[in-house]
């Protein structure tokens, strides 16, 4: 197949993580894959199979099928309905449910929210809707009446994989420190300063944002922590737990949507309410605490994890864009 995507930016962000890896899966089985964005610009932070193109080149393309990771932006949007693909297909990442928002995509009412009223433009246009984790889907198809298609969301096992721990004398508490108030590094930090209280000089904490770590670096700073927190608000898919628990880390997180394919509470993970530092920072000192639990959670994270290789998903995706494609 020829495939496309259309996205804002290949900046260093989840979504485009996500694209590249499912791209490169895509390349290798043969398929031809661009990416399209305002600037054209290659992808810079991450290995890309996927050749890149400036929207211009879209205007003059036919793919068979064009995916939109569009962040609702009505110049995206118009570029992907204008394009002749057989099939086209919108990406739904990281959005806050509601009733309000349901009842839009049902058409029962104005849609109050421009994003919402792309999306039911796109559901009434038969365009397929996709999106990168179990629950988004399930919400679609319990509120929305919409079945979208196989969740997209996952890791590279082949470069996130744990590896031998330096010694140190320290249990080593690691977080993405990302400042972005959907992140919750706030309650993390705060978690933290009660863990470092109780723990002093037995518990080290270390972060890689600002630290520009290219993506073998990355794999290493995660191979080397025993425990991992995440305090997310929102979001689609968490790629940052994802990829520590792969990489064998104890993981600590919040309940919301994103981590809820693998992160099982007292089984694959240690999961937290959202905004909860106190209960973050009980679940950090039972896992520096009792040794035996830290190793079965990270044991049993693994294998769960290993459940969403790319290899895996990417051709669950190419097959579902290749019915649709098939019955066009």
């Amino acid at each position: 197949m020829k495939i496309g995507w259309l996205i804002p930016t290949v900046g260093a962000f989840g979504a485009v993580r996500e694209m590249v890896e499912i791209s490169n899966v895509w390349a290798r089985a043969g398929h031809e894959v661009t990416i399209y964005h305002p600037d054209g610009g290659p992808v810079t932070w991450l290995p890309s199979a996927a050749r890149t193109a400036d929207l211009r080149q879209l205007s003059r393309a036919e793919p068979d099928a064009l995916i939109g990771i569009i962040d609702w932006r009505p110049n995206l949007f118009a570029a992907l309905r204008a394009n002749a693909a057989a099939i086209k297909a919108v990406c739904l990442m990281g959005f806050e449910p509601s009733e309000a928002m349901a009842a839009a995509l049902r058409g029962e009412g104005p849609a109050s929210d421009p994003a919402w009223r792309m999306m039911r433009e796109a559901i009434e246009e038969g365009m397929a809707i996709l999106a990168d984790s179990s629950w988004q889907t399930a919400w679609l198809a319990e509120h929305v009446g919409v079945e979208a298609g196989p969740p997209f969301g996952g890791v590279n096992l082949a470069q996130f994989r744990p590896a031998a721990k330096r010694k140190r004398d320290a249990l080593r508490v690691a977080a993405s420190g990302d400042p972005r108030t959907r992140k919750g590094s706030d309650t993390v930090y705060a978690a933290m300063d009660l863990v470092q209280a109780e723990l002093g000089k037995r518990v080290e904490f270390v972060t890689y944002w600002g630290r520009r770590l290219d993506q073998a670096q990355l794999a290493e700073f995660l191979q080397q922590a025993d425990v991992f927190v995440d305090g997310h608000r929102r979001g689609g898919w968490c790629n940052p737990v994802a990829e520590a628990m792969a990489c064998g880390a104890a993981c600590v997180c919040t309940q919301i949507g994103a981590t809820a394919d693998f992160a099982v509470h007292e089984q694959t993970a240690l999961v937290i309410p959202a905004d909860d530092a106190e209960a973050m920072a009980a679940a950090i000192l039972r896992l520096a605490e009792d040794d035996g639990l830290r190793r079965r959670a990270a044991a049993a994270g693994l294998t769960r994890i290993s459940e969403f290789d790319y290899e895996i998903v990417a051709p669950r995706l190419a097959r579902f864009l290749e019915e649709r494609l098939c019955t066009a």
